[in-house]
């Protein structure tokens, strides 16, 4: 399928521009199992895969897949926990020429109700263990899905076993089908879910040539090796996992999976594996900053990146204070990642002051419509050759969010005279307090300071008599006490604005979050209220 808002002068600009190439991912593959057959892709807890074991297994699944009769440019709806058995599902999507979307684990039914009659997906794979009865009858009963693949290696009731699809030896007619399939540099090859504020995902397509781009600039700027092993703490579903991956199509580093996101469990991994790069979210960096790591020896360890949403800056420089490693900040959207990331080579005083960096290579950004002088707050408008190409077969939604190729991302910034992005919160979370406008993520700034609190989110929460008033939810650390009045003054004492102090202070046990381990401040609000 070619993109909804790329046309072919923009496929041939980004070429000549030196962006995108007419190699695919699958290309770089392929290469990598010719020249390094014997080093390894991918590792987790069960299996590991050199470059050559990929490419012959992945060939495998997908002539399986095609064998079952799926037409190209079908879409398949996946909800798996990541591992090496992913790395090998989105390869041979590729190569099959089946689109996929992948959701998190937490989804349930309304979720995957919603995509599924979005992308009306001929194939369907996941785990009918972690998935209730439920929502097993409703795939069982929709009517595009044709093939239902089981994770959990148990067929039942037409389902297929994901070991037979992956193990069983495709025809030579078959095999000869994948040169045909796979897809083209300027085709979309794969569907992102982005969460956004709805608690809906929006559904973002990727054509191959972005995918590419994105792994070669994210590479560059993190300063990935050949020899690295890469943890990718954070689940592909979100973007914080699945943009570091691309990086393995760039450069052939190993891509380590987790069994777990429990903070101890990957502190052993990283140990264990001699673990070099680690990409994560701002709540597994603030559970690893809070482990004792005294004892722990991190020889390979050298960088760290967090993205997705805003990162505990005391946080990170606690972690690379005890550890040595580089924590670098990341910022972007599922439409357009990488607007804001910190470079490798910064000094850590640059890196973790507050901002998120300059944009990846290629990335451009102005504050709304352009021409305001440095400093100036604003909507954050971007444009980069490696975002997506449009939302799925929604070209209104497409064109409402994208202008002339700049995509306006809800969020509010500042740029400095260097072109260094700060965030200051989300448009849509601005509490308008009477007349009085408050940035949630100011106010989160200071209450995250306190040393009993391991994350907190303020919204804004209906008044009578101010129309709005902010509320903060606090999660504490372990057994430790909250008073709210003493968390009053000490807000005072920063010198913030009285009228911007939380009306409200609610403790809760977990924040409740979305894909990309966002927090779900409407979830909050509604149960709150």
């Amino acid at each position: 399928m070619h993109p909804t808002r790329l046309s072919t002068d923009e496929f041939e600009t980004y070429v000549r521009d030196g962006h995108w190439t007419l190699e695919t991912t699958l290309d770089l593959y392929a290469r990598f199992a010719v020249e390094i057959p014997n080093a390894i892709a991918c590792r987790d807890e069960r299996h590991s895969y050199t470059w050559g074991q990929l490419d012959t297994a992945t060939d495998q699944l997908a002539a399986n897949l095609i064998g079952l009769g799926i037409e190209r440019d079908a879409r398949a709806l996946v909800q798996m926990a990541s591992s090496c058995r992913e790395m090998v599902l989105r390869i041979a999507f590729k190569k099959a020429g089946i689109i996929g979307a992948f959701g998190p684990l937490q989804w349930r039914r309304k979720e995957l109700d919603y995509v599924r009659e979005r992308i009306k997906p001929e194939l369907v794979v996941i785990s009918r263990d972690a998935t209730d009865d439920d929502e097993i009858s409703c795939l069982d009963n929709a009517t595009t899905v044709n093939h239902r693949i089981d994770l959990s290696d148990r067929s039942l009731n037409g389902w297929i076993d994901w070991t037979e699809v992956c193990d069983s030896t495709p025809g030579a007619d078959v095999r000869d089908q994948l040169a045909s399939r796979a897809f083209a540099f300027d085709e979309v090859s794969l569907i992102t879910v982005s969460s956004g504020t709805s608690g809906l995902a929006k559904l973002c397509e990727w054509p191959e040539g972005a995918q590419s781009c994105m792994g070669r600039v994210l590479g560059e700027r993190l300063g990935i090796l050949a020899d690295d092993r890469v943890g990718i703490f954070s689940p592909m579903s979100g973007a914080a996992g699945l943009l570091v991956w691309t990086i393995s199509a760039a450069t052939p580093c190993t891509c380590v999976f987790p069994s777990t996101y429990h903070a101890a469990a990957l502190l052993d991994l990283v140990e264990a594996e001699d673990i070099s790069v680690i990409t994560t979210v701002p709540v597994i960096l603030a559970r690893l900053a809070a482990e004792d790591l005294s004892s722990r020896s991190f020889n390979a360890l050298r960088v760290l990146r967090v993205g997705t949403a805003a990162a505990d800056v005391d946080a990170a420089r606690s972690f690379e204070d005890q550890t040595g490693c580089q924590v670098i900040i990341a910022s972007g959207s599922m439409e357009c990642p990488g607007f804001g990331h910190a470079h490798v080579t910064e000094p850590k005083e640059v890196r973790l002051d507050g901002s998120v960096g300059l944009p990846l290579d290629g990335c451009r950004l102005r504050i709304e419509g352009g021409g305001v002088p440095p400093g100036t707050l604003g909507e954050l408008n971007v444009s980069a050759p490696f975002a997506a190409s449009g939302y799925w077969d929604d070209p209104v939604a497409t064109k409402a969010a994208w202008t002339d190729g700049w995509y306006a991302t809800g969020d509010i910034g500042v740029l400095d005279e260097n072109g260094r992005l700060t965030l200051q919160g989300r448009i849509k979370e601005v509490i308008n307090r009477s007349g009085h406008k408050i940035l949630p993520a100011e106010i989160e700034a200071e209450i995250a300071k306190h040393p009993n609190i391991f994350d907190c989110a303020v919204i804004g929460a209906l008044d009578k008599e101010y129309g709005e008033v902010p509320w903060a939810f606090v999660q504490l650390r372990e057994k430790l006490p909250f008073e709210a009045d003493e968390m009053i003054e000490a807000l005072k004492a920063t010198g913030l604005a009285h009228y911007k102090i939380p009306a409200r202070f609610i403790a809760v046990t977990e924040l409740p979050r979305v894909s990309g381990n966002k927090i779900d401040k409407k979830n909050l609000l509604q149960l709150a209220t």
